[in-house]
């Protein structure tokens, strides 16, 4: 092939171009140039083949081609917008699109039609065409969820939050009305609720556990402090930064409100970005951290020492005093409550109450009436390490399951 030198060429700077596109959208480099140029490759010597007469085939093995091959690529766009984190309608409208493109490529199999007689049959023919398939996509796309104008101007024109006269729950009901007007849900799940991993899911991150200051600092200069996991480029565009002019002073302090409401006593924080996700339990800075809380080096909690009692090694300095060193040891019997397990197979929620609620007719005071919880659950994870060492573990401990409006 003559131009094959030429082809080549031109595949080479297209894969570099993939290159630089896929490190600045951080959307596997090596992955876009391979891809990128094995196309311009493929698609330049289809080009410069020689061309021989073809036969044409039937409509109906035409179309029966083509059906498998947007079936395939159906699924690879489905999986492709998951993956990005793309809302789930979302996904269905690409792949409609999909489908859209296999309607055209019908048409395009059926019999020839008649040469044009003129210009004004031409455009008749084209504007049919437009008419078309602008029909088919408005039909396809009015079976998705619609936004009500109504309810969208009625957003815009709702009067600013004050928080004179709201207390308690009505605070915490106008934050979360905050919430949804701005969007955030586009973003982050709540729980269950909400339909996009593009960001943290604030309520199995727990961030109701995060100081006042904390939370305010995330929301108006999200790009200083990354959650862990969305270190990358991309994660760090996109949380906007405009929340500081849009929002009012009541309505951030609202919004705050709301989301402090955010924890899970049943289960650890977790962290990271779906699916790649991990429980405080396996994360060696909260461990660390929580080996500074446990000693009573933390000033944030300052009185808090459970090394007096629990020692700094895990050998209790007290008579009584729980051995978190030992994996079978069994759970209290002094509480109510009591579950007769080994603490190997303690899950998080029995953690939390016997640190956050003491043990009756002991040392072991309910400390999660005097310091925060965040620190608490560090704590909790640092404790661990006694009987199940971080660095010798095999497997991490699975992500608890998102908790459930039931």
């Amino acid at each position: 092939m003559k131009n094959l030198p030429k082809v080549l060429m031109i595949s080479v700077a297209v894969g570099i171009f993939g290159y630089g596109f896929g490190i600045y959208f951080n959307m596997a480099p090596l992955v876009m140039a391979g891809g990128m140029a094995s196309l311009t490759l493929l698609y330049g010597i289809l080009l410069n083949k020689e061309h021989r007469p073809t036969k044409e085939k039937g409509f109906f093995r035409n179309v029966g081609t083509k059906i498998p091959i947007i079936l395939v690529l159906g699924v690879i766009i489905w999986f492709t917008a998951g993956h990005y984190g793309f809302p789930f309608w979302w996904q269905v409208e690409f792949v409609a699109f999909a489908l859209v493109g296999l309607f055209f490529f019908i048409i395009l199999d059926l019999k020839t039609m008649k040469v044009e007689k003129g210009e004004g049959h031409s455009i008749r023919r084209l504007i049919g065409t437009y008419a078309l398939g602008s029909l088919l996509y408005i039909t396809i796309t009015a079976q998705l969820p619609q936004f009500s104008p109504e309810i969208e101007l009625a957003k815009l024109n709702r009067p600013p939050v004050d928080l004179s006269g709201l207390a308690g729950p009505e605070v915490i009901a106008a934050g979360r009305d905050v919430f949804e007007s701005n969007k955030c849900f586009n973003c982050h799940k709540v729980f269950w609720e909400g339909n996009s991993d593009r960001g943290p899911n604030l309520g199995t991150k727990q961030i109701g556990l995060y100081s006042e200051e904390y939370i305010k600092d995330q929301i108006l200069n999200p790009r200083e402090n990354q959650s862990k996991g969305y270190e990358d480029k991309k994660s760090k565009k996109a949380m906007p930064t405009y929340y500081g002019e849009d929002l009012s002073e009541d309505e951030l302090s609202v919004l705050v409100s709301y989301l402090k409401t955010l924890r899970d006593p049943t289960h650890m924080p977790v962290e990271g970005k779906f699916p790649n996700q991990w429980t405080w339990w396996d994360d060696p800075q909260i461990v660390a951290e929580g080996k500074i809380v446990f000693e009573g080096k933390e000033p944030v909690t300052e009185g808090l020492n459970c090394a007096v009692c629990h020692g700094t090694d895990g050998t209790p300095m007290m008579t009584g005093a729980f051995d978190f060193r030992d994996p079978d040891a069994m759970d209290t019997t002094k509480m109510a409550d009591h579950r007769p397990l080994k603490l190997k197979d303690w899950p998080d929620d029995l953690y939390y109450r016997r640190v956050t609620r003491g043990v009756d007719a002991t040392a072991m005071a309910p400390w999660g009436m005097i310091f925060p919880h965040l620190y608490l659950w560090k704590a909790e994870a640092y404790s661990r390490t006694f009987h199940d060492p971080l660095d010798k573990r095999t497997a991490k401990k699975p992500v608890p399951p998102v908790p459930t409006k039931e």
